[in-house]
């Protein structure tokens, strides 16, 4: 190696390219050269940037991950004489060592567009969609542009109708693909949507609902971030963002969460998959009033078990046609009254199934059901997670079915119903907790897909919601969908 030889890079340069002298060293002299040429040039760049943002007070921002190291086991560089990646953290007199950084190979480069990054290991593809919704609810919901329920019947003489056009349902993501860790692939996602800190409040915000990293592989997975829940994940195909929560779909809430998931596949068209997690005990992206309680301590633990039947099929997508599941949770809530009254800590507990069928190419099925207490953040029991009168946990079964038909590939229809029933007397006797004891929702909808990307939903729905003390309520719903997907 020569490094420390004195050479400048432009008399170096001239040297290698004199016939005279090339003659009189082998090939691998002349590689070691140009190589060390190269590195040359990366550390007086590095160093003239240093130079040029330490004048001008500019925080160097990526330095660290512009700069490569030149260790490789095949490929000898100014970092031989260390040995040692670790070593190289103190630097051996190269300019271009990092501390803690892997030889990390750069993300390839791809032909479709792809994000520009400063760490340099990652790509970062952009997706989301533009979603204008048009509603309208023949009975004031809850809210009235992303229905969950019924208010209490309208007194005599008042409307309760109400229209409302809104794009809150518009999403913005971004999917990491980073470098290959051994035989893991490292990555994640983050994904959002323009409702406010909470859907029920019905306003224009950001409000995140994923945002995790991940390692995983052909058998493995773990990530940690922001996730939605393992308890009951499945999802009915339904114009409104409330997806039949608060009306038997429970799960599908967003919270923090560290998860382990295992995969195993006993044949080409089966597949078992277990999953676990550590969670966040309230989640208030829904419903801020779950806030009134606190977690007891220690997280909720959630764990399913899910087998999969037939061709796996293509793409991150993909679905074998058949898919059976069981899920639970546990957990504990605190909620703390004023003086002198004492704390009281409620259980939380959930069992569900859900079941997923494609019949044929054109018709298919879809079914979820639980039954626990305290799954207000869960949303099950019409969202309401303990009795405020007593701070007890409420007990609730419910569930959901749907079936659906492709009448062309590009046309198809889709038709459920789902019921959330909450234990009566487990329910609130004051008037102002609106103490909710059954929620029935019908829905019918017709979906047109223009093309990849443009989603045009039509949909008829009719909601009951029945109150302990008020006045229950019943009305239509009507809701178009322009989506325009990317």
């Amino acid at each position: 190696m020569m490094i420390g030889s004195g050479l400048s890079p432009a008399t170096a340069d001239e040297t290698v390219a004199s016939p005279s002298i090339e003659n009189q060293i082998s090939s691998q002299q002349l590689a070691d050269i140009q190589q060390e040429l190269a590195l040359l040039r990366v550390r007086d760049a590095y160093w003239t940037e240093r130079e040029q943002q330490l004048t001008s007070g500019v925080p160097m921002a990526s330095s660290a991950w512009l700069v490569p190291c030149s260790w490789d086991d095949e490929l000898p560089g100014a970092c031989d004489g260390c040995g040692d990646l670790i070593e190289c953290g103190s630097y051996c007199g190269c300019g271009a060592c990092r501390s803690c950084q892997c030889p990390t190979p750069q993300a390839p480069c791809v032909d479709c567009p792809r994000v520009s990054t400063l760490n340099p290991y990652y790509n970062i593809s952009i997706f989301g969609a533009v979603t204008v919704d048009m509603v309208f609810n023949g009975r004031r919901p809850v809210a009235p542009g992303t229905p969950y329920f019924l208010t209490p019947g309208p007194l005599p003489g008042r409307e309760q109708s109400t229209f409302d056009i809104h794009a809150r349902q518009s999403t913005l993501g971004a999917a990491l693909v980073g470098p290959q860790l051994g035989q893991w692939q490292t990555g994640g996602q983050v994904l959002g949507v323009f409702y406010n800190d909470n859907v029920i409040a019905d306003k224009y915000g950001v409000l995140p609902m994923l945002a995790y990293g991940e390692l995983r592989n052909d058998a493995w997975r773990f990530a940690a971030g922001l996730q939605f829940d393992v308890f009951n994940p499945m999802i009915p195909t339904i114009l409104p963002f409330s997806a039949l929560s608060a009306s038997g779909n429970s799960g599908n809430a967003f919270r923090g969460q560290v998860r382990a998931e295992r995969f195993i596949q006993p044949s080409a068209n089966s597949q078992w998959t277990l999953q676990a997690a550590l969670s966040e005990p309230i989640a208030t992206t829904i419903d801020p009033t779950f806030g009134i309680s606190e977690d007891a301590g220690w997280p909720n633990v959630e764990a399913r078990v899910a087998l999969a039947l037939g061709e796996a099929g293509a793409g991150p997508a993909a679905q074998r046609p058949f898919e059976w599941g069981v899920s639970g949770v546990v957990g504990q809530l605190r909620t703390s009254p004023a003086l002198p009254d004492p704390q009281v800590v409620a259980d939380v507990w959930g069992v569900g199934s859900d079941l997923r069928v494609r019949l044929s190419e054109r018709f298919g099925m879809a079914a979820e059901m639980y039954s626990g207490q305290g799954l207000g953040t869960y949303n099950g029991a019409i969202l309401q997670t303990i009795n405020r009168d007593t701070l007890n946990s409420v007990r609730s079964t419910g569930g959901w079915c749907e079936v659906y038909a492709y009448l062309t590939p590009c046309l198809h229809s889709h038709w459920g119903y789902g019921i959330d029933d909450p234990l009566d007397r487990d329910v609130s006797v004051d008037p102002t907790a609106l103490g909710r004891i059954r929620n029935e929702t019908y829905f019918a909808n017709l979906l047109w897909d223009l093309n990849q990307s443009l989603r045009i939903g039509f949909e008829f729905s009719w909601r009951e919601t029945v109150y302990r003390v008020l006045p229950g309520n019943e009305g239509a719903g009507f809701h178009t969908q322009c989506r325009w997907a990317f």
